[in-house]
């Protein structure tokens, strides 16, 4: 907690991720969770030292001589089925070990992780002097000038007060989360095996939150459209090959309903991430969708303002 500024931002007093190495082989497959164990840091007081393979070759966004950082369309689909595979995971196997002990996972807050970069978070990151917030204020000041008053507005209300938003979110269906599912958490395993790394914000709440993040942490990677990546994911539901769930269940066991969910999803990506997308439009940067950056701020912008009038 002392050396990590996320960890005291998400109540992380565990420090999940450390939780999650240690009890991986018992909670989920070692190809979604690669770790190999952990254990306590005798320098850090309080610490944990984690250890896993080496997976600078598989992990997807790895900076690296001649990677291309756009992925094509089957990786992304073999993406997206992950996903939803570990969206689709009952309860029960994640409460319990497979000998029947009961866990307790250290979920992180819903509210917490909402607002982990708004701008006032940032503003007090900045004032504790964590040089992240001085980033966060620069963004968010770029957002407010290019997006328009109307999502200005929404952010800062969210920001102050996440109920709304979270209120929304209630009626849809919980199901664990990774929590930061950048393309950068994503391995790419031999056999067509997947893995995410990085569970310090793995939270149990509904899909939106989770593809709201995936959506706008990695813009610069996703050649399609945000709409056309959703889609995807839907088809990406195949329940009768995995067989997680009861006969006669489909899909909205995990998505709810899917008007509501793709609202949400608008408003969660553009209150998590304004703040980049505000700086690449100042930047001028052009998207791998074809869209550029001011471009796609204002597309954000719009979806967001319009879904909140709806929703919240």
């Amino acid at each position: 907690l002392a050396t990590d500024w996320i960890a005291r931002a998400t109540l992380d007093h565990e420090l999940r991720e450390g939780w999650c190495a240690a009890v991986s082989t018992a909670w989920l497959p070692r190809a979604v969770m690669p770790y190999l164990g952990a254990a306590a840091d005798p320098e850090v007081a309080g610490g944990v030292v984690i250890l896993t393979p080496d997976l600078s070759n598989e992990l997807i966004a790895w900076e690296r001589p001649g990677h291309d950082p756009v992925i094509d369309t089957p990786t992304l689909e073999r993406v997206l089925t992950a996903v939803a595979r570990l969206h689709s995971l009952p309860t029960a196997s994640l409460t319990r070990t497979s000998d029947g002990a009961e866990l307790d996972p250290p979920w992180c807050p819903v509210a917490e992780r909402l607002t982990l970069l708004t701008p006032r978070s940032a503003a007090a990151y900045a004032a504790a002097g964590n040089p992240v917030g001085d980033r966060f204020l620069a963004g968010w000041d770029a957002f407010r000038r290019r997006a328009g008053a109307d999502a200005a507005d929404l952010v800062d209300r969210l920001a102050t007060d996440p109920t709304p938003l979270v209120d929304a979110l209630a009626p849809l269906p919980v199901v664990a989360l990774h929590g930061d599912l950048k393309l950068a958490n994503v391995a790419l395993l031999p056999g067509d095996q997947v893995a995410f790394i990085d569970w310090q914000m793995m939270l149990r709440a509904p899909i939106a939150v989770e593809l709201g993040w995936f959506l706008v942490a990695n813009s610069a990677s996703l050649a399609d459209p945000p709409s056309e990546v959703m889609a995807a994911y839907q088809r990406a539901l195949d329940w009768n090959r995995w067989g997680y769930l009861e006969p006669g269940h489909d899909g909205s066991s995990v998505t709810g309903d899917w008007e509501t969910t793709l609202d949400l999803t608008w408003i969660t990506g553009l209150l998590l991430r304004g703040w980049r997308k505000g700086l690449d439009a100042d930047a001028g940067v052009s998207l791998p969708s074809g869209l550029t950056a001011a471009d796609d701020l204002a597309w954000w912008a719009q979806q967001a303002v319009e879904a909140a009038d709806r929703r919240l």
